[in-house]
């Protein structure tokens, strides 16, 4: 039997939750065919940048659109000078590959989670209907 991977980062997060549910013994699921009540897609206070991190990975994205990132950029608190900025123009934006892109918003998430907000960040962007996320191959 041969298996194709088409969804790398997908898969990646299912296998993380499928490690963790191991480590823990907790199932990070509900059985299928059960609903979850409401109050189970809210997270729960003190979110990991690992949480963090599956969440801004879902469905292959990459990171927000410009704009948006921008405001996210611009509620850091104490930023460094050393802290890489979001691309703010159409050529920086062409000029950087989607995993640069991705790897400057987990910079700006670990910063975030130094900083003590992380939550706040989190919640924004799990806010974030689809159609505000640059996805990979779009």
């Amino acid at each position: 039997m041969e298996v194709i991977e088409k969804n790398t980062d997908t898969a990646w997060a299912l296998f993380e939750a499928l490690r963790l549910q191991q480590e823990t013994g907790i199932e990070a699921a509900p059985p299928a065919g059960i609903a979850p009540p409401p109050a189970a897609h809210a997270p729960a206070a003190g979110v990991s940048l690992e949480d963090a991190l599956l969440e801004v990975r879902r469905n292959n994205r990459v990171c927000p659109l410009p704009a948006i990132w921008k405001q996210v950029w611009d509620y850091l608190p104490n930023k460094a000078s050393t802290l890489s900025a979001v691309p703010d123009t159409a050529a920086e934006w062409a000029r950087l590959a989607p995993l640069q892109k991705r790897s400057r918003l987990r910079e700006h998430l670990q910063w975030a989670a130094d900083q003590g907000v992380l939550q706040q960040v989190f919640e924004a962007l799990r806010k974030l209907p689809e159609d505000r996320w640059h996805h990979i191959g779009a």
